[in-house]
């Protein structure tokens, strides 16, 4: 089944009225699952204006979530070090987003390309008309 695991941005983007979801991803398909790891759930709600409240918690509550497991927190571990290793400071939240689509085998969508170096299969411009 193809997942698609959602970064904050993108979320805050389309309730905002921003960007909305079906510009990355064009019709929703049911053969799909559409999640977010338990980071972003608190990025979002942690950035949520109270007039947002209502739509945040239906869009937030009509998606997978995905938890920060032991093998989530080690894989992030090992991206950072050697990101780390290499030069490139990346902060331990998006490890562990970037962990959760590499264990997940999930295409990430996010507008920050830059935080994701360590995660090939992303979408991170919206390719259908809004």
């Amino acid at each position: 089944m193809l997942t698609y695991l959602i970064d904050s941005d993108i979320l805050i983007n389309h309730l905002r009225r921003l960007i909305p979801l079906h510009a990355y991803l064009g019709e929703l398909k049911s053969a799909a699952r559409y999640g977010c790891s338990a980071i972003v759930v608190a990025e979002v709600y942690s950035g949520m204006r109270p007039a947002e409240e209502p739509a945040t918690r239906q869009l937030i509550e009509g998606l997978v979530h995905f938890p920060v497991t032991t093998q989530v927190a080690e894989k992030a571990a090992e991206l950072k070090r050697r990101l780390g290793r290499s030069g490139r400071a990346i902060a331990l939240d998006d490890c562990l987003i970037a962990a959760t689509a590499l264990l997940e085998k999930a295409t990430l969508l996010t507008h920050n390309a830059k935080h994701y170096p360590m995660v090939p299969d992303k979408i991170t411009h919206p390719s259908h008309p809004f």
